[in-house]
């Protein structure tokens, strides 16, 4: 019985720490329409995105359309369900016509590592170039993807966005490892013995 109270406290407190989150990006970002993460807020992954496009606001969804497609179709591959997963951009509102100012994004990166923090996962999958920068690793994309790094509390895992394997197809099998890789990676952290 008391397991059930802690887990349910543990859920409560989960709760709170993603409505201050929320409550934090509205106030600091009122002029803008923010896109929240989304998905169980007690997932062993999560995926930061690249900042919201008009059509993630539009649909009010962090990722859409083909990248979307591609990811739930990445997720199968790795053995994960969609709904065991939570998913959020790095800037979570969208500006016309430019990309998003390194300002921009730090201003959002708070925010983004709070989210991360009351979550808890077990890994951090970054998907895209502004998303790994985002999430404090200042290296070209290109020389991480792929690789695992330890952040501490979670493993980070870089990879493409699943978006641009619609302009450039040569990149989903790169992304198609990098999945397994988690999978792998996942069933290594079961596997750990923890230490009493």
């Amino acid at each position: 019985m008391s397991n059930f109270i802690s887990c349910g406290k543990l859920a409560t407190q989960m709760e709170n720490g993603l409505e201050q989150v929320k409550k934090g990006l509205k106030k600091k970002f009122s002029s803008k329409k923010i896109i929240f993460g989304q998905g169980f807020d007690g997932a062993k992954v999560v995926f930061v995105t690249d900042p919201a496009t008009s059509r993630e606001i539009e649909e009010n969804k962090p990722i859409t359309g083909h990248g979307e497609k591609t990811l739930n179709k990445l997720l199968k591959l790795a053995g994960l369900d969609k709904r065991k997963v939570y998913i959020t951009n790095v800037v979570k509102y969208t500006v016309q016509g430019r990309v998003h100012t390194s300002k921009e994004i730090k201003s959002s990166v708070p925010f983004l590592k709070e989210e991360i923090k009351t979550i808890s996962p077990q890994v951090v999958v970054t998907l895209g170039t502004t998303a790994l920068t985002g999430i404090g690793l200042r290296q070209p994309l290109n020389n991480v993807r792929g690789r695992t790094f330890n952040f501490g509390s979670y493993e980070l895992l870089p990879t493409h966005h699943p978006e641009n394997t619609q302009k450039n197809p040569i990149l989903q099998p790169e992304l198609e490892a990098d999945f397994l890789k988690l999978k792998t990676l996942l069933k290594n952290i079961k596997e750990r013995p923890t230490e009493v």
